[in-house]
């Protein structure tokens, strides 16, 4: 009996230790895509892993007075937070200009990149990935999944912005 207890609890701590915000999906060291908005407990994940920048692609209907608490928060923690709301399919013109924003991110940044549900947060990390940080479209894709790229059309829009690129 004592083994399975002991099996399990390993596979807790390693499972906790390999993702240094819980609630968020690690897209490469330091980049981190958040589903909906931060409670408490995130913000001192946060905290806790030196978090230097937060994007908010959300749109104004979607920012709830519990958003306007974090964002007093995040201050505090002296976190800079930048939000460009883009819709559920992001035109090229929004995906250049995050691709820009992570760019020119200093050396040593941790951000965070976060929408109401993941699916816009993690198809406009996408094209910097591949393009800019020369990782895989697939493996890229398969942690866009992950971290909650949903809906067919984005990853359409998504696909069509790194063919029209490459």
């Amino acid at each position: 009996m004592l083994r399975p207890i002991l099996f399990l609890l390993s596979a807790l701590i390693l499972t906790a230790a390999s993702n240094p915000i819980p609630e968020a999906v690690e897209m490469r060291p330091g980049v981190f895509i958040l589903k909906g908005g931060a409670t408490p407990t995130i913000y001192l994940d946060l905290k806790r892993q030196h978090i230097t920048h937060v994007l908010d692609l959300r749109q104004d209907s979607e920012i709830t007075p519990a958003s306007t608490f974090g964002f007093t928060v995040l201050q505090e923690m002296k976190v800079h937070y930048m939000r460009y709301a883009t819709s559920r399919v992001p035109p090229a013109a929004d995906l250049d200009f995050i691709r820009s924003l992570l760019k020119e991110l200093p050396k040593g940044a941790r951000i965070v990149v976060t929408c109401s549900n993941g699916n816009r947060a993690a198809a406009a990390v996408c094209p910097w990935l591949v393009l800019d940080q020369g990782l895989p479209l697939a493996e890229v894709l398969a942690a866009s999944h992950q971290a909650g790229l949903t809906v067919p059309e984005t990853e359409v829009a998504i696909r069509g912005y790194l063919q029209a690129r490459l």
